[in-house]
């Protein structure tokens, strides 16, 4: 199967979904593959932030995969289904467009006007209250320990699988109400394979700098992040967003070794750090807990 497309099989350039600052995405109303049949968009670089090379090679990751690895690829990443060129150089990423249900209708408080935004996990940290506000919605705790869950899983999956995201961050996990498969994962263009090095350079967001520092990103750092998740997710409101310190989350992580498990996810020591799988299974516990059980069993 040919991998790579060149930017006139793309068909009609429709509407703008989205831009940042190395590439602008478009809807592909026209485009048809084969052996992918949901609705796609174009991810077209930026001049100068377009990889030289290696875009095949991701897309070739996701081909290679058993069907059923592949579908589940799908549930939890928005992963590049082809490489795009233009002449001789490297372009974009066709995409499949990010599902309906990772996006929130709001009105804006002050103007009124309404918005349609990608569910982020940087709205969890923020405090209950002023996520009301601001028109996000309201997220208890058993479904936050679930988003925990469907984030460590995500991780397990692609470590398994010899995949290190590296810049989970912010605005690059998208989450939705739902019993499963609450998490989305986007910006897969950036992922790196172990042992090889990074198609496009995998970079730290502010406040998710590992103790490693900005080297080379792997699954420990990926781990570290993974804590520092959990942390957020757990135990929103004032500096949540920035907070590292364990502690905050304590009175949620009362149950089993949630303590033990954070504390060593954001450790200095990398080799510290537990495996993503070790996390899932945590909360796969808390999550599948009746609401009465669970108040009970943190109170």
């Amino acid at each position: 199967m040919d991998v790579e497309l060149s930017r006139a099989d793309l068909g009609r350039i429709g509407d703008k979904l989205g831009a940042g600052g190395q590439a602008v995405v478009y809807r592909l109303p026209d485009l048809r593959l084969p052996d992918d049949r949901r609705e796609l968009a174009y991810k077209e670089y930026r001049p100068g932030h377009a990889p030289p090379v290696g875009m095949k090679a991701i897309v070739s990751k996701r081909t290679g995969l058993t069907a059923t690895n592949r579908a589940k690829l799908d549930s939890i990443a928005v992963w590049p289904v082809r490489a795009v060129r233009d002449g001789d150089r490297n372009c974009g990423v066709v995409l499949p467009v990010i599902p309906a249900e990772f996006f929130q209708s709001r009105r804006l408080p002050g103007s009124g006007a309404s918005s349609r935004d990608p569910r982020e996990v940087q709205n969890l940290f923020v405090a209950p209250s002023l996520a009301e506000r601001v028109g996000m919605p309201l997220v208890p705790l058993k479904h936050r320990y679930a988003i925990c869950r469907d984030l460590a899983d995500a991780l397990a999956f692609l470590h398994r699988h010899g995949v290190v995201f590296g810049d989970i961050n912010a605005k690059n996990v998208l989450f939705r109400k739902a019993t499963r498969a609450t998490v989305m994962l986007v910006d897969c263009d950036a992922v790196r394979f172990r042992g090889s090095a990074a198609v496009t350079r995998q970079l730290n967001a502010p406040d998710w700098e590992p103790p490693e520092g900005g080297g080379v990103l792997t699954e420990a750092t990926d781990l570290f992040k993974l804590g520092l998740a959990v942390l957020r997710v757990l135990n929103p409101g004032a500096q949540a967003s920035t907070s590292r310190d364990p502690r905050r989350a304590d009175p949620l992580l009362t149950i089993g070794k949630g303590r033990e498990l954070l504390r060593a996810a954001l450790s200095a020591d990398p080799r510290q750090r537990p495996a993503a799988v070790q996390w899932r299974n945590y909360f796969a516990d808390l999550a599948g807990m009746e609401p009465t059980e669970l108040l009970r069993r943190l109170s």
